[in-house]
């Protein structure tokens, strides 16, 4: 259709629309075209040229540089309507893909005509930044039943039955498998299965919890969040014959149940906080127990390019494993850019980096005895 075309069916659309004597309603007829065709580049995501068409306050009052592009009562001096129907040789409106059709066209002119009425309430939909499960606060079910109950709820739904509840034997072993890693005894099942005493459950996930076994076992968990390794990683697959007093430190804090806040503050900085102890130095070994360039760092000079590189990509490695184990935050995407979910400028990024800035990753001597650590 020739452009003189398309405006003509453009009128007479309108024409027609008009005649119905119904006025256009906004979130059944034109709240849609800008959904499908707008909002991608003047939305949540993007705001080009400062404008949006999913919030009422800015799709009526707001944009850089044709403000206001609606203009009540007057679709003829309304920009938008210029860009959407091809009237500017300079501003295609959507700039890709398909045009808006000639009734599309004659919907928003009508709409704009009519007085542009956005009905309170009308903006999309769109969640905010800290508008997720994970960055709310929790809050306690309005419920007094246990776990159980949303359980048997579920099952209730899909017109399922709980599982029987487990025999002894069976327990025994689901239990010291889940604290220790390991299967019971045979002596154990047997003792377990001889104990009268309404606490014998009880008492056996005591005794699992004070033994060794149930600090090696948890520990593994901790230390693959530290993506700890006993070599360096990357080209040279160096050993590091000195990672494991960190190793024997997670061990050590599930086993001793240490304090999770004095957990933190010794991985993060132990030597600073409690200096002459064991923990605060082999504590340490969480922000150096990542992968290490070997070559970028001992084969190469920190004047080169390379150099300046590996040492960035390791400071980052330190941010990074920091932020995601103890605040669950993906920052490392704010090292190029803001990051569009979680609350984290690029500024932010780099002022946690300048924490890390001074650091390398090098053998410290030390002592478990105080005194000779002092010494």
């Amino acid at each position: 259709m020739q452009f003189a075309g398309f405006l003509t069916f453009v009128c007479l659309t309108m024409a027609a629309l008009e005649a119905r004597g119904q006025p256009v309603d906004f979130v059944r007829d034109v709240q849609p075209i800008f959904e499908k065709n707008c909002v991608k580049c003047h939305g949540p995501e993007k705001q080009k040229s400062g404008y949006r068409l999913d919030v009422k306050t800015v799709a009526l009052k707001g944009g850089d540089e044709h403000a206001p592009n609606v203009v009540p009562g007057k679709s003829a001096e309304s920009p938008l309507i210029r860009f959407v129907a091809g009237l500017d040789a300079d501003v295609k409106m959507p700039p890709k893909g398909d045009a808006l059709t000639a009734e599309q066209v004659a919907l928003l002119r009508v709409w704009i005509d009519q007085g542009a009425v956005w009905p309170e309430g009308a903006d999309a939909k769109v969640a905010g930044p800290l508008d997720w499960w994970s960055l709310k606060p929790m809050v306690k079910p309005a419920m007094a039943n246990s776990i159980d109950a949303f359980i048997g709820a579920k099952l209730a739904e899909k017109g399922m039955k709980p599982s029987p509840e487990a025999d002894r034997r069976t327990l025994i072993r689901r239990v010291t498998f889940d604290l220790t890693g390991l299967p019971p005894t045979p002596e154990e099942v047997d003792a377990f299965l001889a104990d009268t005493d309404p606490r014998a459950y009880e008492k056996l996930v005591e005794r699992l919890l004070a033994s060794p076994r149930y600090g090696e076992r948890w520990a593994r968990h901790w230390l693959d969040v530290a993506h700890y390794g006993d070599s360096h990683g990357y080209d040279k697959d160096k050993l590091r014959p000195n990672a494991w007093p960190y190793r024997d430190y997670v061990i050590r804090a599930f086993n001793e149940d240490k304090p999770y806040a004095r957990f933190v503050q010794e991985q993060l900085a132990g030597d600073a906080l409690f200096p002459g102890t064991e923990d605060g130095i082999a504590a340490l070994g969480f922000i150096a127990a990542g992968p290490w360039d070997f070559i970028g760092h001992a084969e190469l000079a920190e004047s080169k390019l390379d150099g300046k590189i590996a040492r960035l990509l390791d400071r980052d490695d330190m941010v990074t494993n920091t932020m995601n184990t103890f605040c669950a935050l993906t920052v490392q995407c704010a090292r190029c850019h803001n990051h569009k979910f979680d609350p984290v400028t690029q500024r932010d990024y780099y002022r946690l980096q300048a924490v890390f800035a001074a650091l390398d990753r090098a053998d410290k001597t030390f002592d478990t005895d105080p005194a000779v650590a002092r010494w």
